[in-house]
């Protein structure tokens, strides 16, 4: 059975240092750098089809969550 994983490009692994070893397995919700073999869960939300992680489109100003995109207080 072959598996879906995704190259994530510029991301240096926390564990070793090495840029560009780090691949996400989604299925199994695992982050894992192919160098040293750290591995990290990670916690998917609910994006369709249409949306992507890199678009802000979807995100709402008015989360009432009391910060900004920025991480800062409002």
């Amino acid at each position: 059975m072959v598996e879906i994983s995704h190259l994530l490009d510029e991301l240096t692994c926390a564990a070793c240092g090495t840029l560009n070893a780090l691949w996400l397995y989604p299925v199994r919700g695992v982050v894992e750098c192919r160098e040293c073999g750290e591995k990290a869960s990670i916690l998917l939300d609910g994006f369709d089809s249409i949306d992507s992680i890199d678009s802000i489109d979807g995100l709402d100003s008015s989360d009432g969550l009391g910060f900004d995109f920025c991480g800062g207080d409002r």
